[in-house]
């Protein structure tokens, strides 16, 4: 299989990259990314001398791809500007590679004769707050910042090249992701950096937002699982339904550090997060109904990033 992984120098990428390379000895493997910073390189230093690595540079949303795409058996999109807060502060970002750059992907989809399988990466924030039960994948969508709201309209894009031109096309659709190399402005880094500096972990609104964690692997995997088990045109929610509020994310990690677990404040977010959805939660079934289940559970999978960030704190910095 020849592959072409978008975004490869990010965090759920790289790590999609570094799997199949391991895991796979018949495995090649193209990697397409922006120009990026020598710490997001770093993510990939182990697989830039490898064999059947091809790292290309280009912008999905302006610069030629043709060549990256040659003989490409399966698109792995995971090309994305993806922090809320930054979306809020500046959309166009957002709608350049979240939307354009998916458009120009699928053109190139569109008229390649080798690709078998295209995966548009996706996310939980596209269907907006849920207080009770869990989103199916037939749910509305109901995003309410702009990087959900470009998200969805790239899914949507891929929806209509699947009908108009029948391109081999799965969306998945994830909660949030954890685990090694994540970038230092999210979540779990952010505790593990301040809890380890004996600062308070900064705690948005009363800590009693909840989210659904899943670990990076798991993710990896289910997608490679649905290259042979998933059908065509479906959407499919990569999830491990393993849910906690904030509070006692921080608590966690606080606990895991040996760190008092009342070392964290609460912050105010009207104006770092205006419409801050309180809960998100995808329904699982329907993956698991093709043999996929998640592998890691929380406490696990959890404790391993966070050991893993205190190992490697210059990640942090």
């Amino acid at each position: 299989m020849r592959y072409l992984v978008t975004g490869c120098n990010g965090f759920i990428g790289s790590y999609f990259v570094k799997f199949v390379l391991k895991n796979d000895p018949e495995a090649v493997v193209v990697g397409l990314n922006r120009a990026s910073s020598m710490k997001n390189e770093m993510r990939l230093e182990w697989a830039h001398s490898h064999p059947r690595f091809d790292l290309h540079y280009a912008d999905l949303s302006r610069d030629p791809l043709a060549d990256a795409l040659q003989d490409v058996e399966c698109v792995v999109n995971f090309a994305a500007k993806t922090f809320v807060d930054y979306s809020i502060r500046d959309p166009q970002p957002f709608i350049d590679s979240n939307i354009v750059g998916t458009y120009r992907l699928l053109e190139e989809v569109r008229k390649s004769r080798s690709i078998k399988h295209f995966f548009q990466v996706s996310t939980d924030e596209v269907y907006g707050a849920i207080l009770n039960g869990a989103y199916k994948e037939n749910s509305g969508l109901n995003p309410t910042n702009p990087y959900s709201a470009a998200k969805a309209a790239g899914d949507m894009m891929v929806v209509s090249y699947f009908n108009t031109y029948g391109i081999p096309a799965i969306i998945t659709r994830t909660e949030n992701n954890y685990g090694p190399f994540q970038g230092r402005e999210k979540a779990v880094p952010t505790f593990v950096r301040k809890a380890l500096a004996d600062e308070l972990l900064p705690v948005y609104g009363d800590g009693k937002h909840r989210r659904m964690w899943l670990y990076v692997e798991d993710h990896v995997t289910a997608i490679l699982h649905l290259m042979a088990k998933g059908q065509k045109g479906q959407i499919y929610h990569v999830a491990g339904e393993q849910e906690t509020e904030n509070i006692e994310l921080a608590k966690f990690i606080l606990k895991t550090l040996g760190k008092p677990e009342e070392q964290f404040k609460l912050i105010p977010d009207h104006d770092i997060r205006p419409g801050h959805d309180r809960r998100y939660a995808l329904n699982a079934d329907k993956i698991r109904a093709t043999g996929w289940t998640a592998k890691f559970p929380f406490e696990l999978g959890m404790k391993m990033a966070v050991e893993w960030y205190r190992a490697n704190q210059d990640w942090m910095r």
